[in-house]
């Protein structure tokens, strides 16, 4: 994967706040506070959100992913 410049992540977290790709959302997932809240606000939270907030959001989803889809599917390694 290429490396996103910051306004590419900010928009990435903003699709996966506006839905988990997963459909459920884990209890843990940093991003949970901001679903719920309208398209406006949440959007111009993430866009004044730090980089290292902004990493730590996408770093958990793709854990997240990769474990629940190794749990799914026994997927080793």
């Amino acid at each position: 994967m290429e490396k996103l410049n910051l306004e590419e992540k900010k928009s990435w977290v903003l699709g996966l706040v506006i839905e988990c790709p997963l459909r459920d959302v884990s209890e843990n997932c940093p991003a949970k506070n901001l679903r719920g809240l309208p398209l406006k606000d949440c959007a111009a939270l993430i866009f004044n959100m730090e980089e290292n907030q902004i990493d730590e959001i996408i770093s958990h989803h793709r854990q997240c992913i990769w474990e629940r889809e190794h749990k799914l599917f026994g997927r080793s390694g």
